[in-house]
């Protein structure tokens, strides 16, 4: 596996907090261990999120505009994008927006 170097200043307070845990726990050997899983842990996260699936599907058909992709690639790419999606979270996300936008109109009117 090749790896990145990646340079992160954080705040003194938060590197002392991050080293009292290292040097109580144990949990990893060491601050690059820690942030490669905070790292994973995170992007986990947010591809979890609806809202990142919808800005990946936005960004998506915004660039397939300016391309000129074939309806092959086009498929290929949003079944990859559907893997990131989960259709229960999806819906629920779907319904409180609309939801929200009826109670909006009906304040409204």
């Amino acid at each position: 596996m090749k790896y990145a170097n990646v340079s992160v200043k954080f705040p003194q307070e938060l590197d002392t907090e991050l080293e009292r845990f290292l040097e109580e726990t144990g949990v990893y050997t060491n601050k690059s261990e820690f942030i490669k899983e905070a790292v994973r842990s995170h992007l986990r996260d947010l591809n979890r999120e609806p809202a990142i699936s919808a800005l990946r599907l936005e960004q998506f058909l915004a660039q397939a505009e300016q391309d000129s992709l074939s309806d092959e690639d086009l498929h290929a790419r949003l079944a990859d994008l559907q893997q990131h999606v989960d259709h229960a979270e999806l819906a629920d996300a779907v319904e409180t927006a609309r939801e929200s936008t009826a109670d909006e109109y009906s304040e409204q009117a």
